[in-house]
């Protein structure tokens, strides 16, 4: 007789409860124990910061382990809007919805090195960086067009990016340069810990979209849509938090040496909700559900 162990859905359930206990933990830190001046905590300030890192993770590493585990249940089958109710399409409007935040945000990124340029002005530290934050600009506003096209394509249930592999490239193309910009130019605050956040929420997410691009594509299937779980639910434990958290502090009127400006925060929030829905939707379409949590039938003779 078949056992039911640990499935992928209770893997998405984990890695979704680490996301507002991130946030929680992380608000609490920045509002009650930092010092915006000097960009170093207070009181029990170091300990939260390092819970509200290491808590998701861990969440989202086991859920990892779940979504390993349950390999074979992955179908490889991506998710099909266009013939899901209403509720379930909630990947159409995050498409949507993240291809405006890198248009406006890669718009936004150009107006600030024309500044730079004319005025010697700039917002962004990246901006004196040119080439890079050129590229950096350049790949939001092609990704953008690229995820409003996405959500136009699902909507229809059009899939152009099996006939066109790397059609997505892009959007693995903007990851990889934000990455660098995050790097070079925003991984050098007092705190270990928000080093660590930033970097490494961001290789993250690159690793999830390189997954979803072999997803959208067709390519390698199974294997394809474990990578997508195991990396989307790392960046979505890291990201979520971290940038839902500097965004709202942005409101507050509150900044830091070595943070995320507002509009890279809420372009990587936006992607990155959009990973999440896509995930959620192949686990409705493309996981079979006998086969999530079932160990292997052993015989007794």
């Amino acid at each position: 007789m078949d056992k039911k162990g640990p499935t992928i859905k209770l893997g998405l359930e984990l890695a979704a409860c680490g996301i507002p206990l991130g946030l929680a933990l992380r608000l609490i830190q920045m509002c009650a124990f930092f010092d915006f001046e000097t960009g170093f905590y207070t009181g029990a300030g170091e300990v939260l910061a390092w819970l509200s890192l290491l808590l998701p993770a861990a969440a989202a590493v086991l859920a990892g382990a779940f979504f390993f585990r349950n390999s074979r249940a992955f179908t490889g089958r991506g998710p099909e809007p266009a013939k899901a109710p209403g509720p379930a399409r909630g990947t159409v409007g995050f498409a949507g919805f993240s291809g405006g935040v890198l248009l406006v945000g890669g718009a936004y990124m150009l107006k600030d090195y024309m500044s730079y340029v004319r005025f010697g002005m700039n917002q962004f530290d990246s901006t004196t960086g040119g080439w890079m934050h050129l590229l950096l600009a350049a790949l939001s506003i092609a990704a953008g067009f690229l995820h409003i096209l996405t959500a136009l394509w699902m909507a229809l249930g059009r899939e152009p990016y099996k006939k066109a592999p790397l059609l997505y490239l892009p959007g693995v193309l903007w990851g990889l340069s934000l990455l660098v910009v995050v790097y070079v130019f925003h991984a050098r605050s007092a705190s270990l810990v928000e080093n660590l956040f930033s970097v490494f929420s961001t290789v993250f997410l690159l690793m999830s979209l390189t997954a979803l691009c072999r997803v959208l594509a067709g390519a390698g299937e199974r294997e394809a849509a474990r990578r997508l779980f195991i990396y989307g639910g790392l960046a979505s434990a890291l990201v979520i938090p971290y940038d839902l958290s500097n965004v709202a502090l942005a409101v507050m009127g509150r900044t830091y040496y070595g943070e995320l400006p507002a509009i890279y925060a809420l372009s990587r929030l936006s992607v990155c909700l959009f990973v999440l829905s896509f995930m959620l939707d192949c686990y409705r379409t493309g996981v079979d559900k006998a086969l999530d949590g079932a160990r292997a039938r052993h015989s007794d003779g």
